[in-house]
């Protein structure tokens, strides 16, 4: 079953993404999942019309591990969502349905709210789905900012990690990494690229001008459609 996302021509299914195979698992196997780390029995009824979204549903009510997969009105996946405990994860798909962006949100106890704490740029040989660099945009709730870059490898000696401290971010850009946690099904607020705070914008920029340009129309339908004219 899938559902449509709020002022989005896209809809969401529950089906967990396999990047492995760069496929919608299907519902059984999805429901096995969630069996196995929910410690659920779902799959084993006989009845399985409707079961997928009642065991989202619940896990998503428990806080427990669910999955859920935007897709485009073509129907090509979008991006793929992982739900735990105070924690929504979501992987942005590339042309090749390789993964170039994520999302991190971690819900603060104070608050109930969601924050944007880490934004991952994967950047892959050009080309190819082969990853190269991985960038995390790291946030605190005070608005610090700062960068880890990995590349290379371990096996060969070649692998590093560079940190980048770099000046606070704006108010403005502190508030956007702030969401209230979404009801069931609601996510389109949590997949807004017009979060991104404007270094990180310009880094992915970048890359994906040269190896996904589709990210920059993306952006900037996000930035058109929630965004208000300044006066």
């Amino acid at each position: 079953m899938e559902r449509n996302i709020n002022s989005k021509s896209m809809t969401v299914t529950f089906r967990a993404w396999s990047q492995g195979y760069t496929e919608l698992q299907s519902e059984e196997s999805t429901l096995s999942r969630l069996d196995r780390y929910n410690k659920t029995r779902y799959s084993r009824r006989k009845k399985q019309e409707g079961l997928l979204e009642l065991a989202s549903r619940e896990a998503h009510e428990r806080q427990a591990v669910y999955f859920a997969t935007i897709l485009n009105d073509d129907g090509s996946p979008y991006c793929a969502m992982e739900s735990n405990v105070g924690y929504f994860g979501f992987d942005f798909l590339g042309d090749k349905y390789e993964d170039y962006l994520l999302y991190e949100y971690r819900e603060d106890e104070h608050s109930g709210k969601l924050f944007l704490k880490v934004i991952s740029l994967f950047e892959c040989y050009p080309g190819t789905t082969e990853k190269k660099i991985r960038i995390d945009f790291r946030y605190t709730k005070q608005g610090d900012y700062s960068s880890l870059l990995y590349q290379g490898e371990s096996y060969d000696g070649t692998y590093e990690q560079i940190r980048t401290d770099y000046p606070p971010i704006s108010a403005e850009e502190l508030e956007k990494l702030w969401v209230d946690y979404p009801k069931f099904g609601e996510y389109d607020q949590l997949i807004r690229l017009d979060r991104i705070p404007q270094l990180a914008r310009d880094r992915i920029l970048e890359y994906t001008d040269k190896e996904f340009p589709a990210f920059r129309e993306h952006l900037q339908r996000d930035i058109d459609r929630y965004q208000q004219p300044t006066e």
